[in-house]
């Protein structure tokens, strides 16, 4: 597992630098990463769309931080959370097939705990 994680955490890095270095990695440089059927789907366009719409909904990323490698059959998944702009939490999840080659890409904001209510006082009841 630790050959497969060494891999897809350079993947993940990749996105990850796409998402706000300067300069991005090209596509040239993502496309080689991607399974085949994400590869017919997310073209070069598709990318360059993806970079602008992650950086529109969730601001500049200030920091990203492994958080799990989760080993699904022959498939598995890595999950970092990123800190971003305009939303604190947000959990970055990539799913690799057995060849370590991405599959899936997702961003799912991770909900701020509720605040503690403090709790309301009962009035006693009298007998």
């Amino acid at each position: 597992d630790g050959n497969d994680l060494n891999k897809q955490q350079k993947t993940c890095e990749r996105f990850i630098d796409a998402i706000d270095a300067a300069p991005a990695p090209e596509y040239a440089v993502i496309s080689p990463l991607l399974n085949a059927k994400l590869a017919e789907k997310f073209t070069d366009k598709v990318y360059a769309a993806w970079q602008k719409g992650v950086k529109e909904q969730f601001g500049q990323l200030k920091e990203a931080k492994f958080i799990a490698f989760e080993r699904l059959g022959t498939a598995s998944r890595v999950t970092y959370v990123g800190n971003f702009a305009k939303n604190d939490k947000v959990a970055i999840i990539f799913a690799f097939d057995e060849k370590n080659a991405l599959l899936e890409l997702a961003f799912r904001p991770i909900p701020k705990p509720a605040e503690a209510k403090p709790a309301e006082a009962k009035p006693a009841e009298s007998k």
